[in-house]
């Protein structure tokens, strides 16, 4: 009788410490050497720090560059000219008798000319150019002209397309296709930031995940320290064999080698974290530690995934997905381009209008030379014409338009394929959030399972009918499912994010100025 009380002592001892082992565990501080980090933090970090997120906004600015090199074509052009020559012409003896009878004597014609010219030119986007012009000569010599002759002239050439180059589908499309091009490009950024705030709320998942597990493996650590003590208090008092030490301490060998594999993991994870909001290098020392739970899970969020929910999310997806958005413009600046290619196989033909005065003012003033213009007037000058020019094999404007044509198709078969993607990635993460919901629900009946059978296992070690191996295997498969349960929440979060990621719901995809909000990771859109 006093030795079955002094065992029933000792198993009290055992039971006493490993209640209080399990009540210590939760109070297990975090590791890491930051601070805690909100998620709309990490986000926020990402929004104004990532490098791959500048890198995209240079795109932008690349793309309106395009589009601006492509409208210079439309500009107004304005130049001017002016030039001084002086020519020395010997003259002939029938030309030196002819300037005799004139009251010349010269032998040769010494001969000043002054040449100013002013003029401008502008392409009209629908294909019809202007160019005005002003052309002011004067000429002196010491033969006739003596005096000066300034002769001046006022054009206006209006040059109209009738065939090729004609309209503004034609004429402006390099500068259409760059405006579709920029609009793309804002729509990749859009993607880009979707893609970036995705992969921060990843790295914060993994990073709570290898904390929490990091938590577990701690306190399987501390229980297993409590079984090497009541297990070495057993065999002092005579009540277990010294050899069931052996198996006391192999266990707890075990245990701490899981807890610095996972304290390796949280370090990994919190680096990657450090690496999705953009951390510079000397910050990547001090990586924070998440400070929010996993989004929450309960039987009233699972979803009836059906062929209807499917086709609704696709749909949603394809109305919303950035990069989607993006490649159907692409479409569209390829068609811009086709169309152009398609106007260089018509001959060119150019109808010229020209329309004037002339002038002519004597004198050798500054104020004769540019008066020249109001001066003698006679009449309106008019030129009308028409030029016509084809060849006839046109490589050039075929190849063009072949290329043109490829393109268009590229273009549609990567949007095509674009939205086969999507749709199977909005499939594959809508059952993943149903199936990552339904492990979570079943990962905690799996703890509570197991945590009622080891409460049973402590009975009967307490009455005697079994031995401390059985409670120590099932306090070990009671820890494997509680990381099991912490890899399930973790699924749920991860599978909300991809959700999100496949049906473009983390930022609009057509704002220019996106903002952070936490709140589409812990919900379905």
């Amino acid at each position: 009788m006093d030795l079955l009380k002094r065992g029933c002592s000792l198993i009290g001892v055992f039971l006493v410490a490993w209640t209080l082992s399990w009540a210590q565990a939760p109070d297990a501080p975090a590791s890491g050497p930051g601070a805690k980090l909100s998620l709309l933090e990490a986000l926020e970090s990402t929004l104004a720090n990532q490098p791959q997120l500048h890198l995209g906004q240079q795109q932008v600015e690349i793309s309106r560059a395009l589009k601006q090199q492509a409208s210079g074509q439309f500009d107004l052009t304005v130049g001017s000219n002016f030039s001084q020559n002086h020519l020395d012409t010997p003259l002939t003896l029938y030309e030196q008798e002819i300037a005799a009878i004139g009251g010349s004597s010269a032998s040769y014609l010494a001969q000043d000319l002054s040449t100013f010219n002013a003029g401008a030119t502008k392409l009209y986007r629908n294909g019809i150019a202007i160019n005005p012009t002003y052309q002011t000569i004067r000429i002196t010599d010491n033969s006739t002209t003596k005096e000066g002759t300034n002769f001046s002239q006022l054009m206006f050439q209006v040059m109209v397309p009738l065939m090729r180059g004609r309209g503004r589908a034609v004429v402006a499309a390099q500068e259409t296709a760059a405006d579709i091009e920029v609009n793309a490009t804002l729509l990749d950024l859009n993607q880009t930031i979707s893609s970036l705030f995705s992969g921060t709320a990843t790295a914060y998942w993994n990073a709570l995940a290898a904390e929490r597990a990091l938590e577990v493996a701690r306190a399987s650590e501390e229980r297993g320290g409590v079984y090497v003590d009541t297990v070495q208090t057993l065999i002092n008092a005579d009540r277990l064999a010294r050899t069931e030490i052996n198996q006391a301490t192999a266990n707890l060998s075990g245990r701490m080698a899981n807890r610095v594999s996972a304290e390796q993991t949280l370090i990994e994870a919190q680096q990657q974290l450090a690496l999705a909001m953009g951390s510079t290098a000397d910050q990547m020392s001090s990586a924070g530690n998440p400070s929010e739970d996993f989004p929450p899970v309960g039987a009233e969020t699972l979803p009836v995934v059906d062929s209807t929910l499917m086709e609704k999310y696709v749909q949603k997806a394809l109305q919303r997905r950035a990069d989607y958005l993006a490649s159907q413009r692409r479409v569209r600046e390829a068609d811009v381009l086709l169309g152009a290619a398609r106007n260089q196989l018509k001959p060119l033909v150019t109808l010229n209008l020209d329309t004037g005065v002339s002038g002519l003012s004597e004198g050798t003033g500054l104020a004769q030379f540019f008066s020249s213009p109001y001066h003698s007037i006679k009449g309106l000058d008019a030129l009308a014409g028409i030029t016509y020019n084809f060849p006839p094999r046109n490589d050039l404007a075929t190849g063009q338009l072949r290329q043109a044509q490829a393109a268009l198709t590229q273009a549609e078969i990567r949007r095509d394929d674009l939205g086969r993607n999507i749709a199977s990635a909005v499939v594959t993460a809508l059952n993943g959030v149903h199936n990552a919901i339904v492990q979570v629900l079943k990962s905690r009946e799996s703890v509570k399972a197991f945590q009622a059978a080891l409460d049973g296992e402590q009975e009967k070690f307490r009455l005697g009918v079994n031995s401390l191996t059985d409670v120590l295997t099932l306090e070990d498969r009671l820890t494997i499912a509680m990381q099991s349960q912490v890899n399930a929440e973790l699924a749920y979060a991860l599978a909300l994010t991809q959700l999100r990621l496949a049906t473009g719901t983390i930022v609009e995809p057509d704002q220019a100025v996106q903002s952070v909000d936490r709140n589409v990771f812990f919900s379905m859109p």
